[in-house]
């Protein structure tokens, strides 16, 4: 009998069909996600004036979807890891459509919480399993930049949701903008039962070999000729340990840094997703304006995060994502000293865009490569639900800027602070990492 190794059929030079089918479907699922999630952001405003209600009472309608996230990542991922990649995301994007559906149908700030809550647990669910299943369908020598490029998806329906809010939000109202946002998921819902494969590396360990022989075939093209054993890399085998204590255990210095890393991130991320059109729009701004200005951040992190994703295949990927947010740092000081010119902070909002929500996006393919896939679904979503935490602060902080009646520079000022400490958090795990090598090093020189 022929042993074959699953990675060997992956890493192809050239992805087959199949596999560009994989990483389409992931790029429309983070869209969507990414549409859903930054809506809220963009309708603010309107919902403001249309409810006749203040900013602070609105900060529970824009955190309720960060809880969410941050307990739907968390569960997701012990989840997927027991019924599989391809349910979990199913799933929840049906339960993040449908509950952002709802929210244009709710009539009081109490009503809309509760649908927002209820989006954020399969909007955070959906997120990390996805980038989850991409990366282990992409070769191994394009994976970190195909899977931070299929993350782009999320900044890029972040920066439509703008757009459509821009030429859509006065003529159509708050309400009928957020409904089309929610309906555009559930079309792609078809696509996902239709055409999105289960991991092989999944199948694989639940024993269910004959799908998973299946699915290389297609990637390869042919049937097998003779009766085969599929076997998995050394580092993906099955693990006597829970995924769980895999991650709190071997892992748990890189986890830590990760989540460091990922709730600095996040907090600053969804300050200024969720609260920028409005904090722009008091400062004086049209709908217009404060609606192409706020997409010009996310669509930044496209760019950057297509770059970024080049250079993780060819240099250290996490060395690529700490200097980014040191760039950031800086970005953001200069943006304190240009906050009354639009012009000049427009383009710096656009370069922060690219170097931090570029590093945030890329942080989940950085996740997927520092996990085994015995514990990658724990892994990358437990650096996703706790990173959440922090945009849940964000979020509330953005509220309780309006009571400080702090300047648009002083703003840039205090961003600049959990910025750098993302980039510390990467630091001390490159340290860690070139500590263990050395380590390795002497001992096998010894030996």
């Amino acid at each position: 009998m022929k042993i074959v190794n699953v990675n060997t059929v992956i890493d192809r030079d050239k992805l087959s069909p199949l596999q560009w089918l994989v990483f389409a479907l992931g790029f429309l699922v983070f869209f969507c996600d990414g549409l859903d999630t930054g809506i809220i952001g963009f309708i603010a405003p309107s919902l403001l004036d249309d409810w006749g209600i203040t900013k602070p009472e609105l900060a529970p309608v824009v955190s309720a979807a960060l809880i969410g996230m941050s307990i739907g990542a968390i569960i997701s991922g012990p989840l997927a890891d027991k019924f599989g990649r391809k349910k979990v995301i199913i799933t929840t994007t049906i339960t993040f459509s449908i509950f952002t559906i709802l929210c244009g149908f709710a009539s009081s700030t109490q009503e809309l919480t509760i649908y927002r809550f209820l989006t954020g647990i399969g909007l955070g669910a959906a997120m990390p399993n996805i980038s989850t299943i991409v990366s282990e369908y992409m070769p191994l020598k394009r994976k970190a930049f195909l899977t931070g490029l299929a993350g782009c998806g999320f900044m890029l329906g972040i920066s439509c949701g703008g757009v459509l809010s821009a030429y859509l939000l006065e003529s159509l109202g708050w309400a009928k903008v957020i409904i089309i946002g929610g309906a555009l998921p559930l079309l792609l819902v078809v696509a996902l039962i239709f055409a999105l494969p289960e991991s092989t590396q999944y199948l694989i360990k639940a024993n269910e070999n004959a799908k998973a022989q299946k699915i290389l075939e297609k990637i390869q093209g042919y049937a097998f000729t003779d009766p085969v054993t599929l076997k998995l890399a050394q580092a993906e085998l099955k693990n006597d340990e829970s995924p769980v204590k895999q991650v709190l255990g071997k892992h748990l210095w890189s986890s830590s840094m990760l989540w460091l890393c990922c709730f600095m991130s996040l907090l600053v991320f969804y300050l200024l997703t969720s609260w920028m059109p409005t904090i722009l729009k008091t400062a004086g701004f049209t709908t217009q304006q404060f609606s192409l200005i706020a997409a010009i951040f996310p669509f930044g992190g496209v760019i950057g995060a297509t770059v970024m994703g080049w250079y993780m295949d060819k240099l250290n990927p996490t060395i690529v994502i700490k200097y980014s947010y040191l760039i950031a740092f800086i970005l953001f000081i200069v943006a304190g000293f240009v906050s009354s010119n639009v012009l000049f902070l427009g383009i710096t909002i656009f370069l922060i865009g690219a170097m931090l929500a570029g590093a945030q996006s890329s942080l989940l393919p950085l996740s997927a490569l520092t996990y085994p896939s015995s514990c990658r679904a724990v892994g990358v979503s437990w650096m996703h639900g706790i990173g959440r935490i922090g945009a849940i602060i964000g979020a509330f902080f953005g509220a309780l800027i309006f009571t400080f009646n702090l300047e648009l520079s002083g703003l840039f000022y205090i961003l600049a602070i959990p910025t750098f400490i993302s980039f510390i958090a990467l630091s001390l795990k490159v340290l860690r990492e070139k500590s263990k090598v050395n380590a390795q090093t002497k001992v096998e020189e010894i030996a």
